[in-house]
């Protein structure tokens, strides 16, 4: 893979994502978001792949950046929801939108797509195949990581400033104080939540933070150390003795991944 398969790829995804362009305001702000998401997304593959990959696999880690929410836009406008289970896979949706525009098949080996189309297809999920090995795992880790990082980034500046983006498709009620003990409990055991768990709206806040224990790269945790997430996530959470007990131990994860 080139140089010019980047642009090219570049050039197809900018002009695929306009094809949705809608005149409704608030569909066209989340079409935005998810667009400036995947752009971001691949600056961030590129970021956490410098130190570990060769500048063919960089090639690669840019195009699952890239692709990797490519079935959102139909997902929105088709259903009006970022929400998979209100939906249906985002993902797998992405997988048959390349499949069906035939967009890879000139510009790289069959061994690469697989790459790209195995990350893709784990990138939401709450945990990697136990199947994935060698090579592909490592982009599968680059995109679940990245792609943690810009949502809880975006997320976080929402909270803060909720006037920067309007019809932003997140949570904003931080005035109900009830949440579920099993999400703490969840946390504590270094365990991964599912959504299902989700009764309250802080609920889904202490789902993110639970994140901060999938990050599997060093130099992600980092990121999210620099940026300070955990401290200002944790600003919207109500403040209990439990709440605080998981955010010590996730702050202890996050520092001792860090230095790895």
């Amino acid at each position: 893979m080139k140089q010019d398969d980047i642009r090219f790829f570049t050039s197809w995804f900018k002009g695929y994502v306009k094809s949705y362009s809608s005149t409704d305001e608030e569909v066209q702000a989340n079409l935005n978001y998810k667009e400036e998401h995947s752009l971001r997304v691949r600056d961030l593959m590129l970021t956490l792949g410098e130190e570990q990959l060769d500048p063919n696999s960089m090639f690669l880690a840019e195009v699952i950046g890239l692709f990797h929410d490519v079935g959102r836009f139909e997902q929105y406008v088709k259903y009006h929801t970022f929400k998979d289970h209100l939906s249906e896979d985002h993902a797998e949706l992405g997988l048959s939108i390349l499949e069906r525009h035939q967009i890879l098949f000139d510009h790289m080996s069959k061994q690469e797509k697989a790459i790209i189309f195995t990350a893709i297809r784990n990138h939401n999920r709450l945990m990697i195949h136990e199947s994935v090995r060698g090579n592909t795992l490592l982009f599968c880790k680059l995109i679940r990581d990245a792609d943690k990082l810009d949502i809880l980034e975006q997320i976080i500046n929402f909270y803060e400033n909720p006037q920067r983006t309007p019809y932003f498709a997140v949570e904003n009620n931080h005035s109900d104080n009830r949440y579920s003990h099993e999400i703490i409990q969840g946390i504590l055991s270094g365990r991964q939540i599912t959504y299902s768990s989700v009764q309250y709206p802080a609920d889904i806040k202490l789902i993110r933070v639970s994140w901060f224990l999938d990050l599997t790269l060093p130099t992600a945790s980092k990121i999210a150390k620099r940026k300070q997430f955990l401290q200002r996530i944790k600003v919207f959470i109500p403040e209990t003795d439990e709440i605080n007990e998981a955010f010590r131990y996730v702050e202890q994860v996050l520092s001792e991944h860090a230095l790895k």
